[in-house]
């Protein structure tokens, strides 16, 4: 039934697309409301209303069959958090979530703000540096692996694991199969290394152990739950984070705004991500034929949620390229939405907040290079960003 939408012939997964999606993705808005991706087989929503309505819809749009871009990925990638759906969604998701909820996250807020503070003054005293290897990655890295709570040898490895499993979340090109090999490594290593013995007392993998001896959940649900706190957690807020320093540089009438009225600042974080978008796409598959934007989808269709894109609709946002911490809204998509919506988007918020309010103080202007461009199928990020902070005279 794809005859009777537009066609888009372009590779959403090569090094041409992930280079300079802007002008792809508006060609693709500019299609209609419903696409037909020739090169993946896949149907595509790339308009903020349909994708927003299709993310609440899991009954129709489900996750349980996977949220890669081919059969081969999301059979790999499948039993996980985020590839489920309810009643095993709200199960895993709902035994997750405690350590990333609104009053645990409360509890690290000062430890989050104290390192946020002392990483400026050490960058500002430096001058200039890489905001990726330095700045973005400094927070995830230190305090969200220590949180997590695997050994040594499985923090330093987090980045790499979580890297593949984005990589095959897209198709099996020459960077997904690379991902898979990552991710048998990483699945070996939870299955024989991170064992209760081994993890941090008290931290999030640890709690999941726990919860498994006192018989609250299921003991072969402990590997799935560690591979959800493996993934997500790093990689997007360092891509949000990157994206942030970037437009602060970029726009620094925008930085003097919220050097004015720091009240400002949770709107930048929400700019950074809608603007960054870094999951620039999952799939789901269609439980029923569908009618969405004037197309049908077909019943065992897969279809691409492309939130980059719907991030930067015209049709929703106003200036929709425009980096604005007057805007007030935190009516993105780059967090998702619906119950898939990202469980650590608070932990996201108060790391960009804690480094936002570190700034102020510190910095008069950010001054930034051109970034180079990280290379993975699903995740939108700087690879490197040459940055200057000009401080502040108090």
């Amino acid at each position: 039934m794809h005859d009777k939408v537009p066609v888009y012939d372009a590779d959403f997964y090569s090094d041409e697309f992930i280079l300079d999606p802007l002008p792809r993705y508006a060609a693709m808005r500019a299609l209609g409301p419903v696409i037909w991706m020739a090169r993946h087989g896949n149907f595509a929503l790339s308009r903020y209303h349909e994708v927003r309505d299709a993310l609440r819809n899991h009954r129709v749009f489900s996750s349980a069959s996977g949220v890669a871009a081919d059969q081969f990925g999301c059979d790999f990638m499948k039993g996980n958090t985020i590839a489920s759906d309810p009643p095993f969604h709200d199960l895993m998701r709902g035994t997750m979530i405690a350590p990333l909820s609104p009053g645990a996250i409360e509890t690290i807020r000062p430890r989050i703000e104290h390192a946020a503070e002392i990483l400026i003054d050490d960058l500002v005293e430096r001058g200039s540096f890489d905001a990726i290897q330095d700045l973005a990655r400094h927070l995830p890295l230190t305090i969200v692996t220590e949180l997590v709570g695997l050994p040594e040898d499985g923090r330093e490895n987090m980045l790499k694991w979580a890297a593949g499993g984005f990589d095959i979340f897209g198709v099996q090109n020459e960077r997904g199969q690379r991902g898979v090999e990552t991710v048998k490594d990483m699945r070996q290593y939870i299955l024989t290394k991170a064992t209760p013995d081994r993890l941090k007392p008290g931290s999030w993998t640890w709690r999941i152990f726990e919860l498994a001896a006192r018989d609250k959940i299921p003991r072969e649900m402990c590997p799935l739950l560690v591979r959800d706190y493996i993934g997500p957690s790093l990689d997007t807020t360092i891509a949000a984070t990157g994206q942030l320093i970037y437009q602060l540089g970029r726009n620094p009438e925008q930085f003097e705004r919220l050097r004015e009225d720091p009240r400002l600042i949770p709107n930048a974080s929400n700019e950074a991500v809608r603007l960054g978008s870094p999951i620039r796409s999952l799939t789901r598959t269609v439980a029923s034929n569908f009618e969405t934007g004037g197309g049908v989808l077909p019943a065992g269709s897969r279809v691409m949620m492309v939130y980059a894109s719907a991030n930067r609709d015209e049709q929703k946002f106003e200036n929709p390229d425009q980096f604005d911490v007057t805007r007030s809204g935190a009516d993105h998509l780059g967090f998702g939405n619906g119950i898939h919506m990202c469980a650590g988007m608070r932990l996201a918020r108060l790391e960009m907040d804690s480094i936002l309010r570190a700034l102020v103080a510190r910095v008069a202007r950010i001054e930034v290079d051109e970034p180079t461009i990280a290379l993975n199928n699903t995740i939108c990020a700087f690879a490197t960003l040459p940055v200057t902070f000009v401080p502040a005279r108090h």
